[in-house]
């Protein structure tokens, strides 16, 4: 019996320039050209990147929630984190950032809903986290990887994060989530497309992205076969 062919997620980009090497090139510009055409230079096409990938299929059925007598299902897990964003510099700046997803989902209703298009319920958000302690710059408060929320806009949900050592970063208008659609799909129809406004300006030193796969309804499944995310950055 043949074997599986591994088919991972791969990057959007097909390279990634580490800071190390960003540094280093950097340096030999501002030794053969005048320093200050060195960073010009380098930030149009020499940035450094931090990457993540994850390929192991997960699936996240939407969980019961009692209201007195009603019952909601909803569910936010975190499939994927980031590294924490590099701390130290004279300055840090995200240019640009990538999400890749690939999944499916099971269920069935007669309503619109949250999901990525008419009558879909299985979506993802992206949020930013801050280690509490900035001090050990995220290194030491690790984030489970199965970490679920099922009251995801709920005080609840911050003392989750919080336990774990993080907490969100709010936009201007108090979100702390941004849609990502992963499909392709008529113009019309963007009822899971975020603008992403503000998202970047937000993301600083010592934070990590984190991808959340979601699911509402009853017997709704996000079921997840991989995800990655690519983050270019510009740094003094």
């Amino acid at each position: 019996m043949a074997q599986e062919t591994s088919n991972p997620l791969p990057f959007y980009e097909p390279t990634h320039t580490t800071l190390a090497a960003a540094t280093e090139t950097r340096q030999l510009l501002a030794d053969q050209l005048l320093p200050e055409l060195a960073r010009p230079i380098t930030s149009l096409s020499y940035n450094p990147w931090i990457t993540k990938r994850r390929d192991d299929k997960q699936e996240y059925e939407a969980e019961a929630i009692v209201w007195g007598g009603l019952h909601d299902y909803s569910t936010a897990a975190l499939y994927l984190h980031t590294e924490p964003m590099p701390t130290g510099l004279k300055m840090f700046t995200a240019k640009r950032i990538i999400f890749q997803t690939r999944a499916a989902d099971q269920g069935w209703a007669t309503f619109g809903g949250d999901g990525t298009f008419e009558n879909s319920h299985t979506w993802f958000d992206a949020s930013i986290l801050r280690p509490l302690d900035i001090g050990n710059n995220g290194q030491n408060t690790a984030l489970e990887a199965n970490l679920r929320c099922n009251l995801w806009d709920a005080p609840c949900a911050r003392d989750e994060i919080r336990v774990h050592g993080w907490e969100f970063v709010e936009g201007e208008d108090g979100q702390i989530k941004w849609r990502e659609r992963g499909v392709v799909a008529e113009d019309v129809d963007e009822m899971a497309t975020g603008t992403g406004e503000g998202f970047l300006e937000l993301l600083g030193p010592g934070c990590i992205v984190v991808l959340w796969a979601r699911a509402e309804q009853a017997h709704w499944v996000n079921k997840v076969e991989a995800a990655t995310v690519e983050i270019e950055y510009d740094f003094l």
